[in-house]
């Protein structure tokens, strides 16, 4: 969790954040809330919900649209995507990123 340094790194020059991992305390809808100005956001959606088809579609379709609001996102998992998420399943992933994604 860098939260608390944001300001800091934003002073130093700092344009862009990765990872935004959830589970360590990264809230991507309110770092593109606060930061979103400053800083270009990139990952965010919760790798722990990739091999759940529909856990994960509904958090891509809650998160995407609000991180990619004036540019500034890019998309990707917070973290290592699971190997027990199956090709068709990431397949599908990657096509909603590119429905949900597109600017």
């Amino acid at each position: 969790d860098v939260n608390p340094f944001i300001p800091e790194f934003i002073k130093i020059g700092v344009d862009a954040l990765n990872p935004l991992e959830v589970k360590a305390g990264m809230d991507p809808i309110f770092l593109k809330q606060k930061y979103g100005k400053d800083l270009v956001l990139h990952g965010g959606v919760n790798a722990v919900l990739w091999d759940k088809p529909e856990q994960i579609k509904a958090e891509m379709e809650r998160v995407i649209p609000i991180l990619k609001e004036n540019g500034g996102y890019i998309f990707s998992s917070d973290h290592s995507v699971p190997d027990s998420v199956s090709l068709n399943d990431f397949r599908a992933i990657i096509n909603l990123a590119k429905e949900l994604g597109t600017y």
